[in-house]
Formats: C-alpha cells, sequence, structure tokens
C-alpha cells in the first residue's frame, strides 16, 4: 500500500470536486493492485506511489460531467478513471521497456528496479487488470479497452519499424502517434462517456475529442524531449525516434540536419539539432501544428450538441491545471487562438 499523503498531482483547490474525484479512482486503482503477496504489490504499486498528472482518469470524468453524469461521479465512472489509469500505467512498463529507460518521474523504471523480464510481466499483469475492470462495465467497453490495447500496440510497432528512419514522413509519424498516445485519451473520453449513459453521437464526438488533444499532447512532448534543460533531453533523438519538429526540419534544411542526426545524438550534438531545428522554423511550425490539434478537439465539442455545454469551460481549467506546457492556450477563450500550420 502507497504511504498515506502520497497522492496524483491532482488539480489545485480551484476544482475541488475533481480532486476528490481523482482521489477515489487513485484509490480504485491501489485497491485493484492489492495482493496477498507482498513483494508482488510493492512491485506493481511502484509507479502509483510515483503517480504522474492522473491525465486520462481525469478526461474520464470531464468527459462524464460534459453528458450529465451526477456530482460527485458515480461508481461506474470511477472504474472507467480506473481502468484508464491502470492500462496507462501497463503502457508506461512496455515503453520504458521498449526504449531502455532507467528513470521515470524522477525514480527508477520497473525493469531498472526489477529486471525486464519481471517487468515485462508487471506490465501484461496491469493490462488484464484493465481489461478486468473495463469487462464489469459491461462486454461494450470490454470491447472497447480491448480495442483500443491492440491499437496502442500498432502505433508503437510502427514507430519501432520507423526507427533511425531518416526517410520517415510526416503521416507515418501520425499513424504512429495515433495508436500510441492519442488512442488512450480518445479510449479515456470515450469511456467516460458510456459510464455516464450518453448516446453513440455523444460518445463518437468525445471520442474524436480525446484522438485530436492526444495528437497535439504527443507533439508538446515531443518539444519538450528536444527543449528540456539538463541531461535528460533528447531521448528520442538517441533513440533514433524523430518527431514531427525533426521531420518539419527535415523538409526544409534536411542538408543541415542529416549529418547531425547520423551522428551521437549527445552533447554539442543536440545542441547543433536543436539550433537547426529553431533557424529554420520547424519548432515552431510543431508547435502550431499542435495548438491547430487542440482547436480541432474542442471543435468536435462545440459541435457535439452536448447536454451540458457549459462544462467546457470547466474541462479547459482542467486541462490548463494538468497541461502546464499548454495552459496558455487552453486559458485563452475558444476562437481567439492564433491560427495553426497543419501537418502536411
Amino acid at each position: 500500500m502507497p504511504p498515506a499523503g502520497t497522492g496524483c498531482a491532482l488539480p489545485g483547490p480551484d476544482l475541488p470536486r475533481l480532486a476528490g474525484d481523482l482521489s477515489r479512482v487513485r484509490d480504485r486503482v491501489v485497491k485493484e493492485l492489492t495482493l496477498d503477496d507482498p513483494q508482488i504489490e510493492d512491485a506493481l504499486q511502484h509507479l502509483v506511489r510515483h503517480p504522474g498528472k492522473f491525465l486520462r482518469p481525469a478526461l474520464v470524468l470531464g468527459a462524464a460531467d460534459l453528458v450529465g453524469a451526477d456530482a460527485p461521479a458515480g461508481e461506474q465512472v470511477i472504474t472507467a478513471g480506473a481502468t484508464v489509469e491502470l492500462l496507462h500505467l501497463a503502457t508506461l512498463c512496455h515503453d520504458d521497456l521498449c526504449d531502455r529507460a532507467g528513470i521515470r518521474r524522477g525514480v527508477p523504471t520497473l525493469n531498472a528496479r526489477y529486471g525486464d523480464s519481471a517487468a515485462l510481466v508487471l506490465g501484461d499483469y496491469l493490462l488484464a487488470s484493465a481489461l478486468g475492470l473495463a469487462a464489469a462495465l459491461g462486454p461494450e467497453a470490454a470491447a472497447a479497452a480491448a480495442r483500443c490495447a491492440r491499437r496502442i500496440c500498432i502505433g508503437q510497432l510502427i514507430e519501432l519499424r520507423e526507427t533511425g528512419d531518416q526517410n520517415r514522413t510526416v503521416p507515418g509519424y501520425l499513424a504512429a502517434v495515433s495508436g500510441k498516445t492519442a488512442e488512450l485519451l480518445s479510449f479515456s473520453a470515450l469511456l467516460g462517456a458510456f459510464a455516464a449513459g450518453a448516446d453513440e453521437g455523444h460518445r463518437r464526438a468525445l471520442a474524436a475529442f480525446g484522438h485530436h488533444l492526444g495528437v497535439a499532447f504527443q507533439i508538446w512532448n515531443d518539444l519538450g524531449d528536444l527543449t528540456a534543460p539538463g541531461a535528460g533531453a533528447g531521448r528520442d533523438l538517441r533513440n533514433g525516434t524523430y518527431t514531427l519538429p525533426v521531420l518539419f526540419g527535415l523538409q526544409t534544411a534536411g542538408d543541415r540536419l542529416r549529418p547531425l542526426l547520423s551522428a551521437p545524438a549527445q552533447g554539442r550534438t543536440l545542441a547543433e539539432v536543436l539550433a537547426v531545428l529553431r533557424d529554420c522554423g520547424a519548432l515552431e511550425r510543431a508547435a502550431g501544428t499542435a495548438t491547430g490539434r487542440l482547436r480541432t478537439a474542442f471543435d468536435c465539442l462545440q459541435a457535439a450538441d452536448l447536454p451540458r455545454p457549459d462544462g467546457v469551460r470547466s474541462l479547459r481549467r482542467m486541462l490548463a491545471a494538468l497541461l502546464p506546457e499548454a495552459a496558455h492556450l487552453l486559458d485563452t477563450p475558444p476562437g481567439t487562438a492564433r491560427s495553426a500550420q497543419a501537418a502536411r
């Protein structure tokens, strides 16, 4: 059991109901990972003790609110939130194995702490736990969860296939991102609407919202990987993963960029890559693409005739609290953000 007082990265006191419901989601996750074997339980709850943003459960709660769910959230919605968080934790285990990552959220990864074989099985256990909770919501939710898991795997396989390929295309990048990142955010919004009893049209609209938000979220992460201060920057480049800013750079400054990408992405080389991307406008273009996707996400909600449209403002505040890298966009009233150049 995680120590008392260890919680997820909850929004501040301006969103107290969300904070309370997210705490209930976390308690449900902890319950699902409580076993008779204390050593296995400790390993499973390693990530729960060092939580991230809880973005995906928050999307479940936000989607449920938009379609008229009760407050505080009912048990079906809390179960949906725990389902997506367990699925997310499973993907983290497998991502860290693929990336040979040693640190996540400032602490050793499961593979670094327990070894690759144990981390693989722990990730599988988390995935099985997520699918079990989805089944508790009914066969339709279980089928959607299985479909989500398959699409996440396909996205990750596409990325692995294109690792180190300087001829990677923007459509190829978007296909990978749509699976490995956007699919889970789309599923989170869909499952929240489903658990709250929404009709098919509203579920589709919220799934589309989550998809576009997920693409924007991944682009922000990719930009952060390149521009973050300290030794942790450039992990994607070191792994040979060419993300959208790099692909845009290859389109407009390939003659300068290709020799740098062929060298080890450390120290001076990373700084030189970053200088080229800034100089040719690739970083700004990628940021604009993310902004465009965010706008499209909220357009999906605006067109959906939701039961509780006033909840969109609360949803924007929630996302601004959880995504500080995009807070300046989410705090901007809809329709006033600067136009974005779409990826092509």
